[in-house]
């Protein structure tokens, strides 16, 4: 699985939890959780476009695998 892959997929779990999650959007809890996955998504993102430069291990898995 390479990093593009990977951060592809937490996009999709991120808003798969928006959507499935929606009618807790007003609860601390939700907006803790959301944010927390966003950030976790956005470091795969920004991950993935640096090896797509250099071949650097920041996930902890090769990533031409």
């Amino acid at each position: 699985m390479n990093y593009a892959l990977f951060a592809i997929a937490c996009y999709i779990v991120m808003r798969g939890l928006q959507v499935l999650l929606e009618e807790y959007s007003h609860s601390r809890w939700y907006k803790i959780l959301i944010k927390t996955v966003t950030v976790f998504m956005l470091y795969a993102a920004i991950a993935s476009l640096i090896v797509w430069y250099e071949k650097i291990q920041f996930l902890g898995f090769d990533p031409s695998k």
